[in-house]
């Protein structure tokens, strides 16, 4: 419960929330898998740069990244 109200938990389920729901970015994601199927690499490549270049993508890589980093830190001190 403690860990669910810490100021980067509160963000990053933010930043899913609008991570999973972004249209753009589901049919990015989509398409990146339809090319990686057709077996067009380069195209591939260059909308996985698009695609992560994304602020939204970005901000929640970084938080997601904050929180695994917390949730590391506390299974540390567990053990």
């Amino acid at each position: 419960k403690d860990i669910d109200n810490l100021p980067e938990v509160i963000e990053y389920q933010r930043l899913k929330k609008l991570y999973e729901s972004d249209e753009e970015l589901a049919r990015m994601r989509k398409d990146i898998a339809r090319l990686k199927a057709s077996g067009k690499e380069e195209e591939r490549k260059n909308l996985l740069k698009i695609y992560e270049n994304h602020p939204l993508v970005n901000n929640y890589e970084v938080a997601k990244q904050e929180v695994m980093d917390i949730l590391l830190v506390i299974k540390n001190i567990i053990q």
